[in-house]
């Protein structure tokens, strides 16, 4: 199929670059460094479920860096120079070039995911760690989603944009706001509210809602209750099966919203 075989010559040029091979590598050391950590620093019992609920802090992190990096000159560095009116020309549509170079990207970052953390598996278990394999195949699962959901993000500002510094500063200001403003702004919201005597200790159901919408948040939640077999505190629509709908929710909303952008431009 067309879309296959871009994401192939698209695979092969991207895992040869120096700069996917930093983003790789550092994803993988700092999983492997918090499965060395967790056996040391955790409470009882040491398993490779609550492994997910200790790491998925680091994982929140890092992934939003990682995935939009990879993510965001996929399309328009070609556009720049040209080359994707020579792809277009050929048996290639615009969605062939969406699902190609998605593949093509979240596919690295999922095996640099996968073997990193079939790896810190085996730290965390031996020689005095459990293994409860259905939940930690689980948390291997929801990690590879999230990370696809960002180098979804990454991608999509590459479909929306003309010119690599606009799709750089796009994504840099997504990661900037969901990873670094998001949090301040909903503790800052909290105590205001708090200090002003209309809400108590926590916030609203609804707008904590609006606050989890964040995917960070979601793959917290999802973690929480189906990894750790922890409660998701607050109203049905925080629960974790919600959270799992939305993390789904963002995996495929912006690269279609997106692409949909993309399919009326003009690439010349």
């Amino acid at each position: 199929m067309s879309w296959e075989t871009i994401a192939r010559q698209d695979g092969r040029l991207t895992a040869g670059t120096r700069s996917s091979k930093l983003l790789l590598g550092l994803t993988a050391v700092s999983i492997l460094l918090a499965a060395y950590i967790y056996p040391v620093v955790g409470s009882d019992p040491i398993t490779t479920a609550q492994f997910g609920g200790f790491v998925k802090g680091w994982l929140t992190t890092l992934l939003p860096f990682v995935g939009v990096l990879l993510g965001y000159n996929a399309v328009v560095s070609e556009r720049e120079s040209g080359a994707i009116r020579l792809a277009l020309s050929m048996p290639h549509s615009r969605r062939d070039v969406l699902l190609g170079k998605f593949c093509s990207r979240a596919g690295l970052l999922t095996a640099a995911l996968v073997g990193a953390l079939v790896a810190a598996g085996a730290l965390v278990v031996y020689p005095l760690g459990e293994l409860v394999l259905g939940r930690f195949l689980l948390f291997v699962l929801l990690t590879v989603v999230f990370g696809a959901v960002w180098c979804g993000l990454g991608l999509a500002t590459s479909l929306v944009v003309a010119t690599r510094r606009r799709a750089l500063v796009l994504a840099a200001a997504l990661v900037f706001l969901f990873v670094i403003v998001w949090d301040v702004v909903a503790t800052t919201l909290r105590a205001g509210l708090s200090a002003a005597g209309i809400v108590g200790d926590s916030l609203p159901g609804p707008v904590q809602f609006l606050i989890g919408l964040e995917p960070g948040h979601v793959f917290g939640r999802v973690v929480t209750g189906l990894v750790q077999g922890g409660s998701v505190d607050g109203p049905w629509y925080l629960n974790e099966w919600i959270a799992l709908l939305l993390l789904a929710l963002w995996s495929v909303g912006p690269l279609g919203l997106a692409y949909a952008v993309f399919a009326r431009r003009d690439v010349a």
